[in-house]
This record gives C-alpha cells, sequence and structure tokens, in this order.
C-alpha cells in the first residue's frame, strides 16, 4: 500500500509530459496542466506551508474557486503531510450570515491551522475568527511563489503513513460543515481499486466534471481517482454548468469523454434546459458510463435523458447507478457496466403503509424502483431494523455497510463516530431493501 506523495511522484516520474487535468473556464481556452506542471504549482504551495510551519497531520482548509490555485493547493497540502479540507467560496447563492456561521462552526470543531484564500477575501476569513482559534496563519494567493524545481527529498508529506487520515471530506455539502469525514491513504486507494474494477477503468478513459470539488463526488470520482489513475481529466466549474450545461456535452465530444457523474437533478436539468441549437455536431458515442449519484435514483430522469439525447449518439445503457457516501470514501454499490440498471415496479400502498416492496398487481398506484446496483468487492451491505437486526428481502430498513475503505472517524466529533459505527458496521441513516438478486435500492427518505 502507498500514500498520495509516493503515487504523484511515480507519475511524475513515468509521464511527467501527460495531461492530468484539462481545465475549462468561460470564455478562455482550456489550460492543460501536465503531471510535471501539477506536482511544480504544488510545490509551490506545500514550501508556502512549509514556511508558515504548518506540521504533517495539521488540517488546511481552502476556499478557493474553480481554476489553478485550488488544485494546486489542494496537491499542495498533500505534498506537505497537511490534511486539506476544501470549503465551499461564497457566491451571490449563499446567505453571507450562513456562510460566515459554518466557516467559525467548521474553524471551532476542525482546528485548522491554516486558512488558504484570495487576498480579496482574506478580511472576510480573519472577520470570522476568534480569539484563541488554531488558525495561526492565513495564506494569500500573492504569497505564492512561481513554480520551480520539485525537491521531494525536501517534502514532509513523504513521511506520512498509509494509515494517516489524507483529507476531510465534509458529508453534508453546503451546510453543516463541522462534520468532517476523516479518509486515510489506504482507505481512499482501497476504494479506488475496488471502484476501478467496478468500472473496468483502463489508460483509454476520459472523465469528464463539472462537479464541486467539496462533495464526495466531485473530489474522489471527478477529481482523486482521474488523477491518482493516470486517467485524463476534464474539469469544469459548476456554476459554468449551471448556466450553460450544455457545455458538458461538448466537452465529452470534444475529449471524447467516457465516464462521468451526476446527480439526479442533473439528467432532468440537462434534459430540460439543453437545446438542439447549443449542441448541433455533438457526439456523445464515447460515453460508456453516465452514473447517477448522490440522491435516490429514477427511472423517469433516465428516460428524459436518453430520450433528448439518443439522436446524439448516447446508448441507453451507458445510463447507470450508484449508491456511494463521503463515509466510504465514495462507491458502496455500482450497477454493471453494459447493461440497463435493474427497475422493479412495486407497489405504492405497501411501500408507504407496510415498508414492504411487494409486487404491484392489479391496476393499483404503484412505484417504479431502479436498482443502484451491487456493492463493490471489497463491501458488504445490510439492511437492518432499528435494533440493528438484519431484515428481510424487501423489507425497509436501513442501510449498514461494512468495508475497508469506510471512514478513519468523524474528525474531532468522537460522539458522532461512536454512534455511527456499530461493531465494523457503519449505519448510513438511509433507508433501502434488498431484492433477491442483491440488488440494492435506496428508498426515498433518511431516517
Amino acid at each position: 500500500m502507498t500514500i498520495f506523495p509516493e503515487r504523484l511522484r511515480t507519475l511524475h516520474s513515468e509521464t511527467p509530459e501527460r495531461v492530468a487535468v484539462y481545465l475549462q473556464f468561460s470564455g478562455r481556452d482550456d489550460l492543460p496542466i501536465t503531471y510535471d506542471q501539477l506536482l511544480r504549482g504544488a510545490s509551490a504551495y506545500a514550501r508556502v506551508l512549509e514556511r508558515e510551519n504548518i506540521q504533517p497531520g495539521e488540517v488546511v482548509v481552502l476556499i478557493l474557486q474553480h481554476g489553478e490555485d485550488l488544485i494546486y493547493s489542494f496537491w499542495g497540502a498533500i505534498l506537505n503531510g497537511a490534511i486539506p479540507a476544501i470549503m465551499p467560496f461564497l457566491t451571490e447563492k449563499l446567505s453571507p450570515e450562513r456562510y460566515r456561521a459554518d466557516l467559525s462552526a467548521l474553524i471551532s470543531v476542525t482546528k485548522p491551522s491554516a486558512i488558504v484564500t484570495y487576498p480579496e477575501f482574506e478580511t472576510e476569513v480573519r472577520a470570522t475568527l476568534k480569539h484563541g482559534d488554531s488558525v495561526r496563519s492565513v495564506i494569500v494567493r500573492d504569497c505564492i511563489e512561481p513554480p520551480s524545481d520539485i525537491n521531494f527529498e525536501a517534502l514532509a508529506g513523504f513521511i506520512r503513513k498509509p494509515e494517516d487520515i489524507v483529507l476531510l471530506q465534509h458529508s453534508s455539502g453546503t451546510t453543516g460543515l463541522q462534520k468532517g469525514v476523516a479518509l486515510s491513504h489506504q482507505a481512499v486507494f482501497n476504494q479506488l481499486g475496488a471502484y476501478g474494477q467496478a468500472l473496468a477503468l483502463d489508460d483509454g478513459d476520459v472523465i469528464v466534471s463539472w462537479l464541486p470539488l467539496y462533495h464526495d463526488m466531485g473530489l474522489i470520482a471527478g477529481f482523486l481517482m482521474p488523477i491518482l489513475s493516470g486517467i485524463p481529466l476534464v474539469l469544469m466549474s459548476p456554476f459554468d454548468w449551471v448556466r450553460a450545461p450544455y457545455k458538458l456535452m461538448h466537452s465529452v465530444s470534444k475529449y471524447h469523454g467516457t465516464l462521468t457523474w451526476l446527480p439526479n437533478f442533473a439528467y432532468n436539468f440537462c434534459a430540460q434546459k439543453i437545446r438542439d441549437r447549443h449542441i448541433e455536431g455533438v457526439d456523445l458515442s464515447s460515453w460508456r458510463a453516465v452514473t447517477n449519484c448522490s440522491e435516490p435514483v429514477r427511472w423517469e430522469s433516465h428516460q428524459a435523458f436518453y430520450e433528448r439525447f439518443k439522436n446524439y449518439g448516447l446508448r441507453l445503457e451507458v445510463l447507470q447507478t450508484s449508491y456511494a457516501m463521503a463515509e466510504n470514501v465514495f462507491g458502496v454499490t455500482q450497477s454493471q457496466l453494459g447493461d440497463v440498471p435493474a427497475v422493479e415496479e412495486i407497489d405504492r400502498e405497501a411501500f408507504m403503509s407496510e415498508g414492504v416492496a411487494k409486487n404491484s398487481f392489479d391496476g393499483r398506484p404503484s412505484l417504479k424502483m431502479m436498482s443502484s446496483g451491487r456493492p463493490l468487492e471489497n463491501v458488504k451491505v445490510k439492511i437492518v431494523d432499528e435494533d440493528e437486526n438484519e431484515v428481510s428481502e424487501r423489507v425497509i430498513g436501513e442501510i449498514a455497510i461494512q468495508s475497508d475503505c469506510m471512514l478513519t472517524g468523524y474528525y474531532n466529533r468522537p460522539e458522532l463516530t461512536e454512534k455511527a459505527l456499530h461493531d465494523g458496521w457503519y449505519l448510513t441513516g438511509i433507508m433501502g431493501i434488498w431484492t433477491m438478486v442483491k440488488y440494492l435500492f435506496q428508498a426515498v427518505k433518511k431516517i
């Protein structure tokens, strides 16, 4: 088992001029970043962290927008041996008061030693700090030196161990950021190995993503997995995608993208918002999997997406599903690529009132439930009742998981860790059912 810096050094030594990331911006040419450029840019941040006396194992919060600085600072923290934690940047869609409260809560619980942000945002960050806070340094872009030669031997990240925490994910997206999921090098690599096998990931793949890096789907599937696997990543801003969702299709067509992850709402959003004039000449035939994840998956959403884009080379079997969570690094299950995910039509009344997924009959109101696939090879899943006893097939209960890629714990939250982890099983708080062929169906509600 290795650690992140060792993997980066191997990729750099073997393919320094290979493009790791094609960074996309609205109104600008795409910016290719090779592994050599990635390591040089990251090393510049690592040197500043060292100069600020940020020690291996200390947390560094990154408050940056889509761009080179976010990428370089993340990997710079890794090379320094620090633990990066990405926080969403303040935008017009977020309440400034709520944002400041979230940042204050994050600082009080996570106790970071440094915050990296822009010069124009430094005043906002410092205004949030309180006397006695752990933050010793607010690092701004202007103090970062230009990339230069890489001295691997001088980088403290190489002394880290596989079981050490490598990063924090915040499992609640833009709110509740005080709940940091601590993940080790080993857990992440275990996940990437098992998930890569489920995807049949190979050197011919190209991952295209617009997902934010403060969310597990964006951070793991749309950032860490391609970069650490040597797979090219085409990365656009989530805000650019929201304003012009057709840009995703253009990127897939331009770079012959093969893998993309989308939350369920994005299938409907693309189907409704993208017009033919937006995608004239687009070819989506290179896609081999567009995985629906991070929200309960909907058969109707897949159908709408397929009907809208089938004339542009999209095949129905490309639309796949997964059940994932930050506490397991990312993937828990994945549907079988090349096959259309299983769908079952169940009786609505029995599902809602009895908590049982019975087959529909006699024209009664029904629900179509789409499978989230089968567990990864290193993941066990069971459905349990409120006493944590395993329930029968088709009975709704709480999803519990066990794997070698689970969280080390909720960072500085031992009470939450103890509540969630029982006898080696993680209780997800999400309702689900098994079918006889061991497909997992995620129910609508949390408990």
